[in-house]
C-alpha cells in the first residue's frame, strides 16, 4: 500500500476495533496518522502502538456525535499538522431490537453517532481536500448497509445511508481526484456488540445479548482483514469494499433478487434465529 507512504490520515473511532487496526495499517505503510475515540486513553494507546512501528501519531478525544465537537477538534487538527489527505471515517456505535422496542433516543443515538458523525466529519474536512484536488475517503458502512437484517432497523437506516453517500460522493468528486469507497464489514469480532444496545429475547422473554456478544467474539473476522481489505479496496478505488469473504454471500444475493434475500431474511427472523426477537 505505497500510496500511503508519506501522507496524513485521519481515523475516527480508531482506539479499537477496525478504527485502530485502520491506524496501525496506515502507520506501517508509512503514513502519519490522527486518531480519535471518544475515550481518550483508547486513542492515545493506538497511537503508541503506531509510533512503536516508526510512525508519527497523535491522538484526539472528539465525540463526533456532536458537531461542535468535531469543529473544534477540526479548527485544533489544522492548527496543529495543517494537513490532511486520507480520511477514515469509522467512528460508530451498534443497536439491535424489534421496531417496537426501539425508542427515539436510541434512533437519534445510532443516527448522531454513524451518519451525522461522518457528515460532520465531511464537512469539516472536505473543502479541503477539495482545495487540494486530491484525496482518498474510506467510509466504514456495514454489510448492513447493503442488505437489511431484521432488529437492527436504525443500524440497518445509518449504514445504507452511509453507502449511498459513499456512492453520491464519489461521482460528485471524481473530476476533483478524491476517491471514495464504502468499506462494508460483515461479522467481525469487535466491542461493537459489548458497547452497543442490545434488546433482543428469546421466545420466554429472556435476553440474548450475551449469546450475540460471544457470537461476535468467537465467530467474528479480525478486524485487521478489515483494515487491510479497506485500505487495498480504496487504493485501487474500489466503490464499495465487503469484507470478509463471508460478506460476499448476502451482498450478491440482495443485489440479484431483493425479493429473494427479504423472503430468507422473513424466514429466519419468524424463528427468533439465531438471536431470538
Amino acid at each position: 500500500m505505497k500510496i500511503y507512504r508519506g501522507k496524513t490520515a485521519i481515523v475516527t473511532g480508531g482506539g479499537s476495533g477496525i478504527g485502530r487496526e485502520l491506524a496501525l495499517a496506515l502507520g506501517r505503510a508509512g503514513a502519519r496518522v490522527a486518531i480519535t475515540d471518544i475515550v481518550y486513553k483508547r486513542a492515545l494507546d493506538a497511537a503508541v502502538e503506531v509510533k512503536a512501528l516508526g510512525g508519527d501519531a497523535w491522538a484526539y478525544e472528539v465525540d463526533h456525535s456532536d458537531m461542535e465537537g468535531t469543529k473544534k477538534f477540526a479548527e485544533r487538527f489544522f492548527s496543529e499538522i495543517a494537513v490532511v489527505d486520507v480520511l477514515c471515517l469509522n467512528a460508530g456505535v451498534g443497536h439491535g431490537a424489534p421496531f417496537e422496542r426501539t425508542s427515539l433516543q436510541d434512533w437519534e443515538w445510532v443516527l448522531k453517532t454513524n451518519l451525522w458523525g461522518v457528515i460532520y466529519m465531511l464537512q469539516c474536512f472536505s473543502p479541503h481536500l477539495i482545495e487540494k484536488k486530491r484525496g482518498w475517503v474510506l467510509i466504514t458502512a456495514s454489510i448492513a448497509g447493503l442488505f437489511p437484517l431484521p432488529g437492527m432497523a436504525p443500524y440497518n437506516v445509518s449504514k445504507f445511508g452511509l453507502v449511498g453517500l459513499a456512492e453520491t460522493l464519489r461521482i460528485e468528486w471524481a473530476a476533483r481526484n478524491i476517491v471514495v469507497s464504502a468499506l462494508c464489514p460483515g461479522v467481525i469480532s469487535t466491542n461493537i456488540i459489548k458497547n452497543g444496545r442490545i434488546d433482543l429475547k428469546k421466545a420466554g422473554g429472556e435476553s440474548t445479548s450475551g449469546a450475540v456478544e460471544k457470537f461476535y467474539a468467537k465467530m467474528g473476522a479480525d478486524p485487521a482483514v478489515v483494515a487491510r481489505d479497506g485500505l487495498k479496496g480504496l487504493a485501487r478505488g474500489a466503490c464499495i469494499i465487503p469484507s470478509p469473504l463471508h460478506a460476499w454471500p448476502g451482498y450478491l444475493l440482495h443485489r440479484l433478487s431483493p425479493s429473494l434475500s427479504s423472503a430468507m431474511g422473513n424466514f429466519f427472523w419468524k424463528r427468533g434465529w439465531p438471536f431470538g426477537r
